[in-house]
């Protein structure tokens, strides 16, 4: 089982952060993400807060 996620320096943007976002929707696993050094902008930053919302994930920017 999957429960942390280093995702840092990947270049990832808005639209990868969305994906992520919906894909976090339906995490029941994962307990901590690290998206640091990615180029994600306010825009991601909301789908991901979001997201968020309605699971326990710590999130490292």
């Amino acid at each position: 089982t999957l429960t942390t996620l280093n995702l840092g320096y990947n270049d990832i943007n808005a639209e990868g952060a969305q994906y992520l976002a919906d894909a976090l929707r339906n995490n029941t696993t994962l307990t901590t993400l690290n998206l640091g050094y990615n180029d994600i902008n306010a825009e991601g930053g909301q789908y991901l807060a979001d997201a968020l919302r309605t699971n326990n994930v710590s999130l490292i920017l």
